[in-house]
């Protein structure tokens, strides 16, 4: 009895038990830490991406605005490549037609100096980036006064 708790009293080597989990638990902190370092910097990454995408969305808005005209009743152009990795799409449609403030809406058969309207027409942007970045915008935007 005497040698078997001489035995477990015998504290040769745990130097190297402590030492070696010691040494476990700094190898999981520093996979821990870089690992959360490399998520900050996907986080970072698509960030960016994702504002780079409503910019390019914003950027399709303001050709929509450019397009727009009393003959138009649709456009859409198809996609346009900026930057080498961000995209966007624009399309106008013809919404509604409006009376100015302060002025009657028009007939068609009579003529009226003080009779302007506004063309309403909806707009919208689409913006892509890379890793399937997104951004949509729609917008409505009038158009006049005309007569």
């Amino acid at each position: 009895m005497y040698r078997v708790w001489r035995l477990c009293r015998d504290e040769r080597g745990i130097a190297l038990v402590i030492a070696l989990s010691i040494m476990t638990l700094l190898l999981v902190g520093g996979v821990f830490l870089l690992r959360m370092s490399s998520i900050e910097g996907d986080i970072a990454y698509n960030t960016v991406w994702a504002e780079g995408s409503f910019f390019a969305a914003d950027a399709a808005i303001n050709v929509g605005l450019d397009q727009m005209n009393p003959t138009l009743s649709t456009w859409n152009p198809g996609t346009t490549t900026i930057g080498g990795s961000f995209s966007y799409t624009p399309s106008v449609e013809f919404l509604a037609e409006q009376a100015a403030p302060g002025s009657a809406m028009c007939s068609s058969i009579t003529y009226n100096q003080g009779c302007f309207r506004n063309l309403i027409f909806t707009l919208t942007g689409s913006g892509t980036g890379p890793r399937s970045a997104q951004r949509t915008i729609d917008a409505q935007a009038a158009y006049g006064p005309i007569q």
